[in-house]
């Protein structure tokens, strides 16, 4: 069994953005008279912040755990998806510049009771999306173009057209 995490070091920048966020949006309500506009205005955006940090905690604290039979996401609830029943695969690319040199992957691995989200900072990401891979070419699950590709770039093989 493997187990993978979101590594401190990737998670530092969303809570940096967060903590940011909260004492951009926050400091102006702590300093303004109760009933003021800063309040209407500033506070759906602090508590957006604070959304963003608290999802930014609960993702550090995932654990993920694969094996030959499943996938388990262990975090504020725990999911599992036995690879056997694997419908969906997608491996989609966000780039963060415009010559698509930055970004990162997002893979979702749908089954019959959900979906699973991972991102490509977790650590280990390549072994679980190789799992992922090999058992949606083994069961003959259709990829999107975008998917194949990126699968290739991360050094997998793609299916032999028919």
């Amino acid at each position: 069994m493997s187990v993978h995490h979101y590594p401190t070091k990737a998670m530092m920048g969303d809570y940096a953005r967060a903590a940011f966020g909260l004492a951009l949006t926050g400091t102006p309500i702590l300093l303004s008279p109760p009933g003021s506009a800063a309040l209407y205005i500033l506070g759906p955006l602090a508590a957006l912040f604070l959304v963003f940090g608290a999802r930014t905690w609960l993702r550090h604290r995932t654990v993920v755990e694969a094996d030959d039979q499943k996938i388990v996401v262990r975090g504020l609830w725990t999911s599992e998806l036995a690879w056997s029943d694997l419908q969906e695969v997608r491996l989609n690319y966000y780039s963060t510049k415009r010559d698509r040199s930055q970004g990162w992957m997002q893979m979702v691995l749908r089954g019959p009771r959900g979906k699973l989200r991972f991102d490509s900072t977790l650590d280990g990401f390549p072994e679980v999306a190789r799992r992922a891979y090999q058992t949606a070419r083994a069961k003959g699950l259709e990829l999107t173009e975008a998917s194949v590709s990126n699968f290739a770039a991360l050094g997998f093989e793609p299916p032999k057209a028919l």
